[in-house]
């Protein structure tokens, strides 16, 4: 049979192949958003309707979805929409202590330019020709570092901090169990199969090298 009289089929297109698994990612994904709206945004936004202030009203919102997530589990069915749950009441408790960060974060600066506005206004009361800009510039860093480094060493900074990083900490961990189970749904390797072969890749190459040394001793004993 000549190359003319070969079938469509044998010779698909490219282009209408890449069609056809975009349209199928697209419809899974269409499919998870409907299972998500359809358990998990109802409640969201009732509870949302209910605090019209948002994410900013303490941790209310995402203790109630902790609470929920973390309930009786009579199938894994919905095991997806539990972790995506976790993960949104893990963003807010983020996007809440990074608000309690920048509050104590932002009251150095404000101090600063407070004591540099009165260093300055004072400069120009007593009669005293003002500063040029490289003589303010270093009077500002110095206040400014000296504020910075008091409200450092405050327990409040260290505390807020603190809950900042384990709010970051366990977001990304929240985020990591979404990806898990996502890459399981649609049978894509997981980050835990990663490491597996990364560990096992790495393994292999300590045992190549400790192998190429002993046949290295070995030729150099044969050879005295």
């Amino acid at each position: 049979m000549s190359e003319k009289e070969q079938s469509p089929a044998a010779n698909p297109d490219p282009a209408f192949e890449w069609a056809k698994l975009w349209q199928t990612m697209a419809e899974s994904s269409n499919r998870m958003v409907e299972a998500w709206s359809g358990s998990m945004a109802p409640f969201m936004l009732a509870r949302l309707s209910e605090k019209p202030a948002g994410f900013g009203d303490g941790n209310e919102l995402s203790a109630a979805i902790e609470r929920m997530a973390q309930g009786p589990r009579l199938a894994d069915a919905w095991d997806i929409d539990r972790k995506m749950a976790l993960a949104f009441g893990a963003w807010i408790e983020m996007r809440q202590r990074l608000a309690s960060y920048n509050a104590v974060a932002v009251a150095p600066w404000t101090e600063a330019s407070k004591r540099f506005l009165e260093t300055m206004s004072a400069t120009g009361t007593r009669g005293a020709p003002h500063p040029d800009w490289r003589e303010a510039f270093a009077k500002w860093s110095e206040i400014s570092n000296e504020e910075l480094i008091r409200n450092q060493r405050t327990d409040g900074f260290l505390q807020a901090q603190k809950e900042l990083l384990q709010a970051g900490l366990q977001l990304r961990s929240r985020q990591d169990d979404v990806a898990e189970a996502a890459s399981a749904m649609f049978g894509l390797p997981t980050r835990k199969d990663f490491d597996d072969v990364t560990r096992q890749l790495t393994e292999l190459r300590r045992e190549v090298r400790a192998l190429a040394r002993q046949v290295r001793d070995q030729k150099i004993e044969g050879a005295q």
